[in-house]
């Protein structure tokens, strides 16, 4: 009997420690796609911030309006996950979470810099 209880034991600490071991990679994990994704939705900003600049031709105000639609919708993900990262809840449904967000960032991203390489090529027309 004492035997099965040092067994039971034994697999219940083995059994704990992996899924301690099992949360802190999520946590990590996580930290990690949310910090990236705060660096890309810098990147987008940047990148937002010369498109405002920039002459507003229709196509540009097209890809500008696309582009605050992803980036808004990125930053509504980014908000209900940090506050769940907060509560110390880490796990795969709020690592996919993070990936539709960064995915979203991505999107902007392209979005704005269409638009840049747009002028680009309306400012090439005209000088030639």
């Amino acid at each position: 009997m004492s035997r099965t209880i040092f067994i039971l034991t034994g697999l219940a600490l083995i059994i704990g420690i992996a899924l301690a071991q099992g949360q802190k990679d999520w946590k990590t994990t996580c930290e990690k796609q949310y910090n990236d994704n705060v660096a890309v939705k810098n990147v987008v900003l940047n990148l937002l911030d010369q498109v405002k600049k920039s002459e507003q031709t229709d196509v540009v105000k097209k890809d500008l309006t696309d582009a605050q639609y992803w980036i808004n919708l990125g930053d509504e993900i980014m908000n209900k996950q940090k506050t769940r990262m907060d509560k110390g809840e880490y796990n795969e449904d709020v690592f996919t979470q993070l990936g539709y967000a960064w995915r979203y960032y991505v999107e902007a991203g392209t979005k704005l810099t269409v638009a840049l390489n747009s002028l680009t090529v309306k400012v090439k027309k005209k000088g030639s």
